[in-house]
């Protein structure tokens, strides 16, 4: 990686600061577990993790260490939730192959709680009808290869996650993995699952992350969420670190990195204890306050600093297995330049920081840190994405495409190439932009051009949903998703 940190000395601090202060568990079941493993109680409660158990959970992670670092690959064009489907559901080779020739993206990232109307300029809570309409927009946009599963507000939610994927389900084939919220919703996602592929234990509709509290804190339901996923033999953990830069942290970015670090390799130690052999892996999320607003954002090169320093950490000294976004989301609560251009100095960060030679726009229509989902700012980011995928990194040198005599043949006659029987076959076939012109429209005046492209972008994705068709569903799925649904609905509500 091309960021520098002195990995040795934070590699001795975050052993230090595990052994000394460790992890406060919220959760009685599974402290007793991580003594039995070793860890130690301190006076406070918190509990102290040697650091031989640490070398012992780093020993086993190398053993995954090539698989991990190749599924890593891939998130940068898919993002970090996409990836994951694609890994749990077997089609991570097969996307793969379909990107080096097929333009695909995901939409959304995991899923916003409002939604932005372009219209009315105001950003609304998710509510049922909001949810149809966008997964109608995944179906009916081949581009969007994947879309996560919008949070609605105006269902009881102990059951919302469980009833939005199965109406998810019913609109679009698209939709995959979703964070539970709660643990007793983890069985009815694995069962989702089954009633789908057939398959036992099939945890593909089971997504999300264990969040860690900074600093150093495994909350109640978090634990509660690693302890159902033991017991119902789903040995698969993602531990995330999501501190705010001046609050959870101090402005320091090595002490960031260092209680970042201790926070998520603390706790994959305790998901290590419940399941040696598990697929254990972290995700580091940074923002950062704006003392001006009082707001926390991930826009700005210290937030890419802290995720890339954390990610260095554990590639050179925990065993790896840590992801990181290239961008989560832009901070601006509206569609449009603002969000353009945090997503597009994020990549040109990110790829100076990591050493990637290229790395993709990141946008993929989230707004507000990732709250707010904008169909419009979507269609934006999708066009941008677009004109990225066109730029080729070869060019076909052959006999055929030399057109060697038709060139000296034009040159013999003094002529050029704008009425050749080659151009007039082939001039539409280059690549332009509708929604950016190469040359500048008629009637567009400074200051008119931004919302020209918005206005756009906003019809492009009503006119994709009104071409929506529905998936095809065998009836004894569609009943078995119903049968399931009225079950969670007897026990949890």
């Amino acid at each position: 990686m091309a960021i520098e940190i002195d990995s040795e000395l934070l590699k001795r601090k975050t052993l230090q600061l595990l052994a000394e202060v460790g992890v406060k568990i919220e959760h009685d079941e599974l402290v007793p577990i991580m003594l039995a493993k070793g860890c130690t109680q301190a006076a406070s409660g918190r509990v102290r993790i040697p650091a031989g158990l640490i070398d012992e959970f780093v020993t086993a992670q190398e053993k995954t260490r090539a698989e991990d670092d190749d599924d890593q690959q891939l998130h940068p064009w898919c993002g970090i939730d996409w990836t994951h489907s694609l890994m749990w559901s077997g089609q991570k080779e097969q996307i793969r192959e379909r990107l080096q020739t097929e333009f695909l993206m995901s939409a959304f990232d995991c899923g916003p709680t409002h939604y932005y109307d372009y219209q009315t300029g105001e950003a609304v809570a998710v509510n049922t009808d909001i949810f149809v309409e966008m997964m109608k927009l995944a179906e009916a946009t081949p581009e969007i290869g994947y879309i996560s599963t919008w949070y609605r507000q105006d269902v009881p939610q102990p059951t919302e996650r469980i009833a939005s994927l199965i109406l998810g389900l019913q609109h679009t084939k698209k939709v995959d993995g979703i964070e539970s919220i709660d643990p007793a919703v983890i069985k009815y996602l694995i069962e989702i699952g089954e009633i789908i592929t057939g398959e036992p234990k099939c945890s593909r509709y089971l997504s999300g992350s264990q969040c860690t509290i900074s600093p150093l804190i495994l909350d109640h339901r978090a634990s509660a969420d690693m302890l159902e996923r033991a017991r119902l033999g789903i040995n698969r953990y993602h531990i995330a670190s999501m501190p705010t830069v001046g609050i959870a942290t101090p402005l320091a970015l090595a002490a960031t990195i260092l209680i970042s670090a201790a926070e998520i390799l603390g706790v994959l130690i305790a998901a290590y204890c419940l399941a040696p052999d598990g697929d254990l892996t972290g995700r580091m999320i940074c923002t950062v306050l704006d003392m001006r607003t009082a707001n926390a954002s991930p826009a700005g090169p210290e937030t890419l600093m802290i995720s890339l320093g954390v990610k260095k950490l554990f590639d050179e000294c925990f065993g790896g297995h840590l992801w990181t976004e290239v961008f989560f989301s832009p901070s601006t609560d509206y569609p449009g330049l603002q969000a353009v251009y945090e997503n597009f100095f994020a990549a040109a960060a990110y790829a100076r920081l990591s050493g990637i030679p290229y790395v993709p726009y990141p946008g993929m229509g989230t707004l507000a840190t990732g709250g707010t989902g904008s169909p419009t700012q979507l269609m934006l980011d999708m066009e941008i994405r677009k004109s990225q995928f066109q730029v080729k990194d070869q060019i076909e040198v052959t006999e055929g495409t030399l057109l060697f005599q038709e060139v000296c043949d034009c040159i013999n006659k003094g002529d050029n190439f704008l009425i050749s029987d080659h151009t007039l076959a082939h001039f539409r076939e280059l690549w332009r932009s509708e929604l950016f012109p190469p040359t500048p429209s008629e009637g567009i005046t400074a200051g008119g051009n931004e919302k020209r492209i918005l206005d756009e972008c906003e019809q492009w994705w009503r006119a994709n949903v009104a071409s929506y068709e529905p998936p095809e569903w065998p009836e004894d799925i569609l009943k078995a998703l119903d049968d399931l649904l009225r079950r969670a609905e007897e026990e949890l509500l």
